[in-house]
Protein backbone atom coordinates (compact mmCIF):
# COMPACT_ATOMS: atom_id res chain seq x y z
CA UNK A 1 0.00 0.00 0.00
CA UNK A 2 1.46 3.69 -1.08
CA UNK A 3 -0.04 6.51 1.04
CA UNK A 4 -0.17 9.76 -1.19
CA UNK A 5 -0.83 13.10 0.51
CA UNK A 6 -2.66 15.47 -2.23
CA UNK A 7 -2.70 18.90 -2.86
CA UNK A 8 -5.03 20.21 -5.45
CA UNK A 9 -5.77 16.77 -6.61
CA UNK A 10 -4.01 14.26 -8.36
CA UNK A 11 -3.93 11.92 -12.02
CA UNK A 12 -2.38 9.34 -9.39
CA UNK A 13 -5.59 8.62 -8.48
CA UNK A 14 -6.39 6.70 -12.15
CA UNK A 15 -4.40 3.59 -11.30
CA UNK A 16 -6.80 2.51 -9.10
CA UNK A 17 -8.67 1.45 -11.65
CA UNK A 18 -6.07 -1.15 -12.64
CA UNK A 19 -4.84 -1.68 -9.15
CA UNK A 20 -7.54 -1.21 -6.64
CA UNK A 21 -5.42 -2.19 -3.85
CA UNK A 22 -2.34 -0.28 -4.17
CA UNK A 23 -3.32 3.04 -2.64
CA UNK A 24 -4.46 4.96 -0.03
CA UNK A 25 -4.86 8.77 -0.95
CA UNK A 26 -5.41 11.71 1.34
CA UNK A 27 -6.25 14.98 -0.16
CA UNK A 28 -4.86 18.03 1.80
CA UNK A 29 -7.20 21.04 2.07
CA UNK A 30 -5.61 23.20 5.08
CA UNK A 31 -2.03 23.33 6.98
CA UNK A 32 -3.09 21.20 9.74
CA UNK A 33 -4.29 18.39 7.00
CA UNK A 34 -0.85 18.52 4.99
CA UNK A 35 1.40 18.35 8.60
CA UNK A 36 -0.43 15.23 9.81
CA UNK A 37 0.19 13.44 6.59
CA UNK A 38 3.80 14.71 6.87
CA UNK A 39 4.32 13.21 10.32
CA UNK A 40 2.38 9.37 8.72
CA UNK A 41 5.06 9.24 6.03
CA UNK A 42 2.86 10.01 3.14
CA UNK A 43 4.25 10.73 -0.07
CA UNK A 44 3.61 14.24 -0.82
CA UNK A 45 2.05 14.97 -4.49
CA UNK A 46 1.16 18.42 -6.12
CA UNK A 47 -1.06 19.05 -9.12
CA UNK A 48 1.21 20.45 -11.48
CA UNK A 49 -1.78 22.34 -13.89
CA UNK A 50 -2.94 24.99 -11.19
CA UNK A 51 -2.53 28.47 -12.96
CA UNK A 52 -1.43 30.44 -9.75
CA UNK A 53 0.17 28.08 -7.38
CA UNK A 54 2.61 30.86 -5.85
CA UNK A 55 -0.77 32.33 -4.45
CA UNK A 56 -2.91 28.91 -3.83
CA UNK A 57 -0.53 27.06 -2.17
CA UNK A 58 1.68 28.99 -0.27
CA UNK A 59 1.40 28.58 2.89
CA UNK A 60 2.02 24.74 1.81
CA UNK A 61 5.09 25.69 -0.04
CA UNK A 62 6.41 27.98 2.78
CA UNK A 63 6.07 24.65 5.04
CA UNK A 64 7.57 22.15 2.79
CA UNK A 65 10.33 24.48 1.90
CA UNK A 66 10.98 25.22 6.14
CA UNK A 67 11.30 21.41 6.67
CA UNK A 68 12.97 19.96 3.40
CA UNK A 69 9.84 17.82 2.50
CA UNK A 70 10.50 16.26 -0.70
CA UNK A 71 7.55 16.93 -3.29
CA UNK A 72 6.10 14.75 -5.91
CA UNK A 73 4.83 17.45 -9.30
CA UNK A 74 2.48 15.91 -10.84
CA UNK A 75 2.40 17.17 -14.27
CA UNK A 76 1.19 13.50 -16.35
CA UNK A 77 -1.78 15.00 -17.61
CA UNK A 78 -0.71 17.83 -20.11
CA UNK A 79 2.21 18.03 -22.65
CA UNK A 80 3.05 21.75 -21.22
CA UNK A 81 0.49 23.20 -19.47
CA UNK A 82 1.73 23.26 -15.27
CA UNK A 83 4.24 26.54 -13.78
CA UNK A 84 5.05 24.41 -10.85
CA UNK A 85 8.90 24.94 -12.44
CA UNK A 86 8.12 28.73 -11.18
CA UNK A 87 6.26 28.46 -8.26
CA UNK A 88 9.43 29.00 -5.56
CA UNK A 89 9.52 25.44 -4.17
CA UNK A 90 13.31 24.97 -2.64
CA UNK A 91 12.78 21.58 -1.37
CA UNK A 92 13.53 18.60 -3.48
CA UNK A 93 11.24 18.18 -6.24
CA UNK A 94 10.39 15.68 -8.48
CA UNK A 95 8.71 15.77 -11.71
CA UNK A 96 5.93 12.96 -12.86
CA UNK A 97 6.10 13.52 -16.28
CA UNK A 98 4.21 11.78 -19.40
CA UNK A 99 7.10 12.98 -21.90
CA UNK A 100 9.04 9.43 -21.88
CA UNK A 101 12.25 11.17 -23.62
CA UNK A 102 12.66 13.52 -20.56
CA UNK A 103 15.28 12.20 -18.71
CA UNK A 104 16.16 15.34 -16.62
CA UNK A 105 14.95 18.82 -16.24
CA UNK A 106 16.45 21.86 -14.66
CA UNK A 107 14.01 23.35 -12.36
CA UNK A 108 13.88 20.01 -10.93
CA UNK A 109 15.79 17.49 -8.75
CA UNK A 110 15.05 14.27 -10.43
CA UNK A 111 12.33 13.23 -13.04
CA UNK A 112 9.60 10.22 -13.07
CA UNK A 113 8.91 9.24 -16.63
CA UNK A 114 5.17 7.30 -16.69
CA UNK A 115 3.04 6.18 -20.21
CA UNK A 116 0.26 7.69 -18.23
CA UNK A 117 -1.93 7.75 -20.90
CA UNK A 118 -1.98 3.96 -21.57
CA UNK A 119 -2.19 3.04 -18.56
CA UNK A 120 -5.37 5.80 -17.87
CA UNK A 121 -6.73 4.49 -21.39
CA UNK A 122 -6.36 1.00 -20.86
CA UNK A 123 -8.43 1.63 -17.43
CA UNK A 124 -11.31 3.42 -19.08
CA UNK A 125 -11.76 1.33 -21.81
CA UNK A 126 -12.20 -1.67 -20.21
CA UNK A 127 -13.36 -0.66 -16.46
CA UNK A 128 -15.21 2.38 -16.93
CA UNK A 129 -16.61 2.56 -20.38
CA UNK A 130 -16.81 -1.42 -20.42
CA UNK A 131 -15.42 -1.04 -24.26
CA UNK A 132 -15.07 -4.64 -26.03
CA UNK A 133 -12.23 -4.48 -28.26
CA UNK A 134 -13.25 -4.66 -32.50
CA UNK A 135 -11.00 -7.93 -33.59
CA UNK A 136 -9.97 -7.92 -37.07
CA UNK A 137 -12.36 -10.08 -38.11
CA UNK A 138 -15.02 -7.21 -37.24
CA UNK A 139 -12.55 -5.20 -39.60
CA UNK A 140 -12.80 -7.54 -42.32
CA UNK A 141 -16.69 -7.74 -42.45
CA UNK A 142 -17.15 -4.19 -42.14
CA UNK A 143 -18.27 -1.79 -45.01
CA UNK A 144 -15.64 1.05 -45.15
CA UNK A 145 -14.79 4.23 -46.58
CA UNK A 146 -11.36 6.65 -45.90
CA UNK A 147 -10.24 7.52 -42.78
CA UNK A 148 -11.19 8.30 -39.44
CA UNK A 149 -9.72 11.99 -37.85
CA UNK A 150 -10.69 13.30 -34.44
CA UNK A 151 -10.25 16.50 -33.19
CA UNK A 152 -11.04 18.18 -30.19
CA UNK A 153 -8.79 21.13 -30.08
CA UNK A 154 -7.53 23.45 -32.16
CA UNK A 155 -4.01 23.84 -32.28
CA UNK A 156 -1.43 24.49 -35.01
CA UNK A 157 -0.64 20.84 -36.25
CA UNK A 158 -4.93 20.27 -36.44
CA UNK A 159 -4.77 23.06 -38.87
CA UNK A 160 -2.54 22.40 -40.80
CA UNK A 161 -4.24 19.17 -41.12
CA UNK A 162 -7.75 20.06 -41.76
CA UNK A 163 -6.09 22.95 -44.31
CA UNK A 164 -4.81 19.73 -46.32
CA UNK A 165 -7.47 17.81 -46.11
CA UNK A 166 -10.07 20.50 -47.05
CA UNK A 167 -7.70 21.35 -50.50
CA UNK A 168 -7.25 17.76 -51.17
CA UNK A 169 -11.13 17.20 -50.89
CA UNK A 170 -10.89 14.46 -48.16
CA UNK A 171 -12.82 15.87 -45.60
CA UNK A 172 -15.87 14.37 -47.24
CA UNK A 173 -15.50 10.42 -47.51
CA UNK A 174 -13.62 10.76 -44.19
CA UNK A 175 -15.52 10.69 -40.49
CA UNK A 176 -13.43 13.91 -39.86
CA UNK A 177 -14.37 16.18 -36.69
CA UNK A 178 -13.37 19.87 -36.00
CA UNK A 179 -13.63 21.25 -32.47
CA UNK A 180 -13.07 24.91 -31.93
CA UNK A 181 -13.16 24.74 -28.06
CA UNK A 182 -12.48 27.61 -26.51
CA UNK A 183 -10.80 29.35 -29.66
CA UNK A 184 -13.53 31.49 -31.37
CA UNK A 185 -10.88 33.31 -33.10
CA UNK A 186 -10.40 30.83 -35.71
CA UNK A 187 -14.27 30.11 -36.51
CA UNK A 188 -13.72 31.85 -39.95
CA UNK A 189 -11.07 30.07 -41.10
CA UNK A 190 -12.11 26.82 -39.48
CA UNK A 191 -15.10 26.13 -39.02
CA UNK A 192 -16.72 23.63 -36.54
CA UNK A 193 -16.94 19.98 -38.02
CA UNK A 194 -19.18 17.81 -35.93
CA UNK A 195 -20.09 14.42 -36.61
CA UNK A 196 -23.69 13.22 -36.35
CA UNK A 197 -23.68 11.14 -33.83
CA UNK A 198 -21.09 12.46 -31.42
CA UNK A 199 -20.40 11.36 -28.01
CA UNK A 200 -21.74 13.80 -25.49
CA UNK A 201 -19.93 16.77 -23.92
CA UNK A 202 -19.98 16.14 -20.67
CA UNK A 203 -17.59 18.76 -19.80
CA UNK A 204 -15.89 16.76 -17.19
CA UNK A 205 -12.73 17.13 -19.13
CA UNK A 206 -12.44 13.16 -19.49
CA UNK A 207 -15.61 11.31 -21.31
CA UNK A 208 -15.61 13.41 -24.36
CA UNK A 209 -11.96 12.83 -25.09
CA UNK A 210 -11.59 9.39 -24.24
CA UNK A 211 -14.80 7.70 -25.15
CA UNK A 212 -15.65 7.34 -29.14
CA UNK A 213 -18.08 5.56 -30.98
CA UNK A 214 -17.01 1.72 -32.49
CA UNK A 215 -18.24 2.25 -35.90
CA UNK A 216 -15.94 5.18 -36.32
CA UNK A 217 -12.88 2.75 -36.00
CA UNK A 218 -14.98 -0.02 -37.56
CA UNK A 219 -16.31 1.65 -40.72
CA UNK A 220 -13.46 3.26 -41.64
CA UNK A 221 -9.68 1.93 -43.31
CA UNK A 222 -7.91 3.84 -40.58
CA UNK A 223 -7.09 6.65 -38.37
CA UNK A 224 -5.16 9.94 -38.82
CA UNK A 225 -4.25 10.36 -35.67
CA UNK A 226 -3.89 14.08 -34.98
CA UNK A 227 -1.89 13.93 -31.33
CA UNK A 228 -1.89 16.73 -28.93
CA UNK A 229 2.09 17.53 -28.05
CA UNK A 230 2.51 18.03 -32.06
CA UNK A 231 3.38 22.05 -32.57
CA UNK A 232 1.35 22.99 -29.22
CA UNK A 233 0.30 26.61 -28.56
CA UNK A 234 1.58 25.27 -25.09
CA UNK A 235 5.19 25.12 -26.21
CA UNK A 236 5.22 29.25 -26.42
CA UNK A 237 5.07 31.88 -24.16
CA UNK A 238 7.11 32.48 -20.91
CA UNK A 239 6.65 29.50 -18.85
CA UNK A 240 7.12 26.63 -20.68
CA UNK A 241 7.98 24.10 -19.37
CA UNK A 242 10.09 22.35 -22.03
CA UNK A 243 10.31 23.67 -25.71
CA UNK A 244 9.74 19.84 -27.22
CA UNK A 245 12.71 19.48 -29.42
CA UNK A 246 12.36 16.34 -27.56
CA UNK A 247 10.00 14.99 -27.22
CA UNK A 248 7.23 11.57 -27.10
CA UNK A 249 3.86 12.49 -25.32
CA UNK A 250 1.28 9.87 -26.55
CA UNK A 251 -2.45 10.25 -25.56
CA UNK A 252 -5.55 8.37 -25.82
CA UNK A 253 -5.72 9.72 -29.12
CA UNK A 254 -2.60 6.97 -29.82
CA UNK A 255 -4.45 4.43 -27.88
CA UNK A 256 -7.83 4.11 -29.28
CA UNK A 257 -6.95 2.69 -32.51
CA UNK A 258 -4.55 0.19 -31.26
CA UNK A 259 -7.46 -1.03 -28.94
CA UNK A 260 -9.32 -1.29 -31.79
CA UNK A 261 -7.34 -3.30 -34.44
CA UNK A 262 -7.48 0.18 -36.54
CA UNK A 263 -4.24 0.68 -38.52
CA UNK A 264 -3.38 4.43 -37.60
CA UNK A 265 -0.48 7.33 -38.82
CA UNK A 266 0.18 9.96 -36.65
CA UNK A 267 0.72 13.63 -37.24
CA UNK A 268 3.11 14.21 -34.21
CA UNK A 269 6.56 15.27 -32.78
CA UNK A 270 10.29 14.31 -34.36
CA UNK A 271 10.51 10.15 -34.36
CA UNK A 272 7.30 9.92 -32.54
CA UNK A 273 6.59 6.31 -34.83
CA UNK A 274 9.90 5.12 -34.14
CA UNK A 275 9.60 5.88 -30.18
CA UNK A 276 6.27 3.90 -29.98
CA UNK A 277 8.54 0.99 -30.95
CA UNK A 278 11.35 1.48 -29.34
CA UNK A 279 10.25 2.79 -25.68
CA UNK A 280 6.94 0.90 -25.82
CA UNK A 281 7.41 -2.06 -27.59
CA UNK A 282 4.64 -1.74 -30.43
CA UNK A 283 4.98 -2.64 -33.85
CA UNK A 284 5.07 -0.26 -36.88
CA UNK A 285 3.12 -0.85 -40.14
CA UNK A 286 5.33 -1.15 -42.60
CA UNK A 287 3.30 -2.59 -45.13
CA UNK A 288 1.43 0.06 -45.62
CA UNK A 289 3.01 3.50 -44.64
CA UNK A 290 6.67 4.38 -45.32
CA UNK A 291 7.88 5.98 -42.19
CA UNK A 292 10.82 8.04 -43.67
CA UNK A 293 8.78 11.09 -42.98
CA UNK A 294 8.83 10.34 -39.32
CA UNK A 295 12.65 11.53 -39.13
CA UNK A 296 12.23 14.75 -40.55
CA UNK A 297 13.31 17.96 -38.42
CA UNK A 298 10.13 20.44 -40.07
CA UNK A 299 7.25 19.97 -38.73
CA UNK A 300 5.07 21.07 -41.99
CA UNK A 301 7.69 18.85 -44.37
CA UNK A 302 7.09 15.98 -42.18
CA UNK A 303 3.19 16.12 -42.04
CA UNK A 304 3.51 16.56 -45.60
CA UNK A 305 4.63 13.68 -46.56
CA UNK A 306 2.72 12.19 -44.32
CA UNK A 307 -0.82 13.47 -45.26
CA UNK A 308 0.34 12.79 -49.15
CA UNK A 309 0.45 9.25 -48.01
CA UNK A 310 -2.63 9.87 -46.24
CA UNK A 311 -4.49 11.33 -49.64
CA UNK A 312 -3.72 8.05 -51.66
CA UNK A 313 -4.52 5.18 -49.05
CA UNK A 314 -7.14 6.96 -48.05
CA UNK A 315 -8.37 6.17 -51.52
CA UNK A 316 -6.98 2.84 -52.45
CA UNK A 317 -8.05 1.19 -48.85
CA UNK A 318 -5.85 -1.13 -46.32
CA UNK A 319 -5.79 -5.08 -46.35
CA UNK A 320 -5.91 -6.27 -42.64
CA UNK A 321 -4.85 -9.61 -44.09
CA UNK A 322 -1.53 -7.81 -44.74
CA UNK A 323 -0.85 -6.55 -41.05
CA UNK A 324 -3.24 -9.25 -39.13
CA UNK A 325 -0.51 -10.22 -36.89
CA UNK A 326 0.67 -6.93 -35.90
CA UNK A 327 -2.72 -5.53 -35.34
CA UNK A 328 -3.60 -8.15 -33.01
CA UNK A 329 0.67 -8.10 -31.28
CA UNK A 330 -0.14 -4.55 -30.42
CA UNK A 331 -3.68 -4.32 -29.31
CA UNK A 332 -2.69 -7.82 -27.18
CA UNK A 333 0.42 -5.17 -25.74
CA UNK A 334 -2.22 -2.99 -24.83
CA UNK A 335 -4.35 -5.24 -23.28
CA UNK A 336 -2.02 -6.86 -20.64
CA UNK A 337 -3.34 -5.86 -17.58
CA UNK A 338 -0.80 -7.62 -15.60
CA UNK A 339 2.36 -5.63 -17.16
CA UNK A 340 0.37 -2.44 -16.31
CA UNK A 341 0.35 -3.36 -12.61
CA UNK A 342 4.04 -4.08 -12.99
CA UNK A 343 4.34 -0.56 -14.53
CA UNK A 344 2.45 1.40 -11.91
CA UNK A 345 4.38 -0.79 -9.08
CA UNK A 346 7.84 0.15 -10.98
CA UNK A 347 6.18 3.88 -10.72
CA UNK A 348 5.17 4.11 -7.30
CA UNK A 349 8.18 2.28 -6.12
CA UNK A 350 10.42 4.77 -7.64
CA UNK A 351 8.44 7.75 -5.65
CA UNK A 352 8.52 5.84 -2.75
CA UNK A 353 12.63 6.13 -2.52
CA UNK A 354 12.56 9.57 -2.54
CA UNK A 355 11.21 9.10 0.92
CA UNK A 356 13.51 6.51 2.28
Amino acid sequence: MYNIASIGGTSIKRFEMIDEDLLQIEYVNSLDKLKECIDKKFIIVINGLHNNPKEEFADYIEYLNTNKIPVVVDSMYEANVQKFHHCGLTTHTTLLTSNLLIESHEKFDSVITVPYFMLQSYGLFTHVFNKKPLTVNDHLQADKKSFLCLNGVNKPSRRFVYRYCMENNLVQDAIFSFHNRDNDNWLESFPTIVLDKDIKNTGDGITWDNDYRDSWFKNTHFNLVTESSANNDMNQGPMPLQAFDKCFFPTEKTFKPIFNNHPFITISDFEYHKNLKGNLGFELYEEIWDYTFDSINAHDERWTKLLDQVNVISKEGIDYNLIKEKLEYNQSIFLNKDNHKITIRNILKQIDNLYI
